[in-house]
């Protein structure tokens, strides 16, 4: 180990080029599997994990949505015999008051079985029981590891006592551990991890909200039974409840999805293209520090062909040369880990919020294991070649003056490193095409006309609490706040809606019937998402008024049946028809 890292120092400029070559490759490298391991590999931090599953309904057409009504939910979970148990939750956003500033938190709506599903324990208080569901009682509610820390200094105390969301006592149970999320995008969420959980409501009979889908699910297949047989029983479930409610469930089905699946599902192949085009590099840097062990054995064939003379064996020559290379691989490995750090860094900044899992990711044991072993064989891979081809120097022509020969054995010498380079640019040749491809399609996606600007637009959410009962109230209110923004001196323009652009909504698959036509038979009927809006909406993100006319201002004061539709919805006939919208919710 002395010998090769003075023989390390005594070409500098070769070392630092190999170290630092092999450092991105190995750096690339532990950053992607990093990642990997921590979405596809690692045991995902729940009791049984590949007993639970999520429930999706399809819709007509093939939809998928991952959302149910309150009659469906009741439905699988009274009458399956595949579940131990199933949950419903929903994902609203509540307002925090009391001690401290106001302030607005991601909740998530559950019922009891909830946690017993995911078998993660409180490391204070409890969880639901079903007790909790029971009316004439506060309403309980269990807090994230962080929200406990950040809002509440951390107290144990807190248990037993109350806090206030939307004007109203919760009673605080329990405080889960720092590891626990669970976070799947609704169409009715908000898009970022609860920070606390509360009873999901579930009231039944008039003036209850039965039909209308925002309820996500989540369920603990029995011992023995497989994902397939949930779905056939919940499938057959379905096809009973389009006979029961056609005008809701008809050619609807059911969908059961494990639970990795649903959390990574999207990004597996992406992530597994990854870990393959990063393997790539690392070849590529392979090849590279093979061939300057090439290039650098020309200088020190007098040197191996007189340890040989002296005495040496061939085994003995190569495993000196292998250690050589070794301790080029880990002193690369050492500065790619530098690397891997910058790169896990980038690659949780730029990645989606529903990715929760990214947020742990790090240089855990798992991963610098996976580092030494990729140090190792990299070693051994771009150290072997150089290594056996210069123990079968030819001792009389190497010991001659000069040291060098013109034999076979620099025409062998000449082969390898051809070889070498050749692999080398096909290697970087298919990874530049392929980055190639993918950039072009990134900059056409870019390049689409989504039918509204972005440009220096700035969104906000308000969630007004429950004593906003009545409609002129909630109208009064935003129609002041509206003003206010307008009249700011930065702001040009101002507008309101209730989901953005691109993101569902509860008028998701809202059903209507065109007047005049017959009525299609119970769920072929047409259907589209709504959005509610002010005239000010289509200014501020740039959205042309093709025909007709915008809201006026005696629409946006009272109730009037007055809508409009975009060019989609024209094409289908609509013109200037009447449409009578079905609201589900």
């Amino acid at each position: 180990l002395r010998y090769a890292f003075r023989s390390l120092r005594r070409a500098p400029v070769f070392s630092a080029l190999a170290v630092v070559s092999l450092a991105l490759g190995i750096g690339a490298n532990t950053a992607i599997f990093s990642v990997v391991n921590e979405l596809l590999l690692q045991p995902l931090p729940y009791r049984d994990a590949e007993r639970i599953t999520t429930v999706w309904e399809v819709a007509p057409g093939g939809r998928h949505q991952n959302t149910t009504s309150r009659a469906n939910f009741r439905a699988w979970r009274d009458q399956n015999t595949t579940f131990q148990n199933i949950a419903a939750f929903s994902d609203q956003r509540l307002n925090l008051t009391g001690t401290g500033e106001p302030e607005e938190l991601s909740v998530q709506f559950a019922t009891p079985e909830f946690f017993k599903i995911l078998g993660v324990d409180p490391i204070l208080g409890r969880t639901f029981v079903p007790e909790d569901d029971k009316g004439g009682q506060s309403p309980v509610a269990v807090l994230s590891y962080g929200l406990w820390q950040r809002r509440f200094g951390g107290q144990a105390s807190l248990i037993g006592d109350t806090i206030t969301l939307n004007g109203e006592k919760f009673t605080v149970i329990g405080v889960m551990p720092p590891s626990f999320q669970f976070h799947i995008k609704q169409r009715s969420g908000t898009g970022r991890p609860a920070e606390l959980w509360t009873i999901l409501p579930m009231p039944v009979g008039p003036g209850a909200n039965e039909r209308g889908r925002f309820l996500g699910t989540v369920g603990r297949l029995k011992d023995g039974v497989s994902v397939e047989q949930a779905a056939a029983e919940l499938r057959t479930i379905h096809a009973r409840l389009s006979e029961e409610a056609p005008e809701f469930n008809k050619n609807y089905s059911a969908e059961v999805l494990p639970l990795r699946e649903q959390f990574f599902g999207n990004v597996r192949r992406p992530l597994w293209l990854m870990l393959g085009a990063v393997g790539f590099v690392l070849l590529i840097a392979c090849a590279n520090v093979a061939n300057l062990l090439l290039s650098l054995a020309t200088s020190r064939e007098k040197e191996i062909a007189l340890r040989a003379a002296l005495g040496a064996r061939r085994t003995r020559l190569v495993r000196q040369l292998l250690t050589e290379s070794l301790m080029l691989a880990l002193l690369g490995s050492v500065l790619g880990l530098g690397f891997a750090w910058l790169g896990i860094k980038a690659l949780v900044a730029i990645s989606p919020r529903d990715l929760v899992s990214l947020q742990s990711v790090g240089l855990n044991l798992t991963v610098l294991g996976w580092t030494l072993g990729v140090s190792l064989l990299t070693g051994i891979i771009f150290g072997l070649a150089p290594a056996i081809h210069i123990s079968r120097l030819n001792l009389n022509d190497s010991l001659k003056d000069g040291g060098k020969s013109e034999s076979g054995q620099a025409s062998g010498s000449r082969r390898l490193r051809n070889a070498l380079v050749v692999s080398e640019i096909a290697l970087a040749v298919v990874l530049l095409a392929s980055a190639g491809l993918l950039i072009r399609s990134f900059l056409r996606l870019q390049q689409i006309d989504r039918g509204f600007n972005t440009d220096n637009v700035l969104t906000m959410v308000v969630r007004l609490p429950d004593s906003y009962r009545e409609d002129p109230q909630v109208v009064n209110f935003f129609n002041q706040a509206l003003e206010r923004v307008r009249h700011l001196p930065t702001v040009r323009s101002a507008g309101i809606v209730n989901f953005l652009p691109l993101y569902g909504g509860l008028g998701s698959a809202t059903g209507f019937k065109i007047l005049g036509r017959p009525e299609p038979p119970p769920g072929q009927g047409p259907s589209t998402d709504v959005r509610v809006v002010d005239a000010g909406y289509f200014g501020t993100l740039g959205i042309p008024l093709l025909r007709g006319r915008n809201f006026s201002d005696t629409e946006q004061r009272e109730p009037k049946q007055v809508i409009l539709i975009n060019e989609a919805l024209a094409r289908v006939g609509l013109g200037q028809t009447e449409i009578a919208v079905d609201h589900a919710d």
